[in-house]
């Protein structure tokens, strides 16, 4: 990337020649724009330091005497560089962002689509009623099942870069067994305290 002001090669977003804040592309990759490598292990700490490195350098306070222009793209990698922190952070939202490019779910939510995970669902939601301890493990494992899932399909792709396509169904999987699991927690809830 060339500086707009000073015309010099830099690779940040501030000229390390002139201190101007640079543009931020559109479509950055998120890991990209924290300078951190795409992977699903993500480590914590190591997000923290960068987000704190960029952010203090495009934080608005810095830019406050300066042109309008400049604040306004402070303004604008600022927003983009907490939005990284915010979906890099969680593991789900970070799986879902590698797997298809965006961080939130679809709109229009379909089914899961595997018919044999729906039936396990559906037996969990009608034993609940009787049940709701025995229940609430065995969706649980179920979870934990899928979380490993998961977490293969990411280290094969870590490994050598094999296909994402199927993540985002486990991701939706994952979202079922978090709604059926706060169910079962407020039902749950509800027994132990005589309701």
């Amino acid at each position: 990337m060339i500086c707009w002001r000073c015309h010099e090669p830099t690779g940040g977003p501030v000229c390390v020649g002139c201190g101007v804040i640079q543009p931020l592309a559109p479509g950055r990759d998120l890991f990209a724009l924290l300078g951190l490598q795409q992977q699903f292990n993500l480590d914590l700490d190591e997000l923290a330091k960068a987000y704190r490195k960029v952010s203090t350098a495009v934080h608005p306070d810095r830019f406050a005497g300066k042109s309008a222009v400049e604040r306004r793209m402070s303004l604008q990698w600022m927003a983009a560089v907490n939005e990284a922190r915010r979906v890099l952070t969680d593991r789900m939202t970070r799986a879902r962002y590698l797997a298809t490019g965006r961080a939130a779910p679809e709109e229009n939510p379909r089914s899961p689509g595997d018919p044999e995970f729906l039936e396990k669902i559906f037996a969990l939601q009608m034993m609940a009623s009787d049940d709701p301890e025995g229940v609430k493990l065995r969706a649980e494992e179920l979870q934990a099942s899928v979380w490993s899932q998961v977490e293969d399909a990411f280290s094969q792709w870590e490994a050598d870069g094999a296909s994402l396509s199927g993540v985002d169904d486990m991701l939706h999987q994952l979202n079922y067994l978090r709604t059926t699991l706060r169910g079962l927690s407020s039902t749950v809830t509800g027994l132990g305290s005589g309701v």
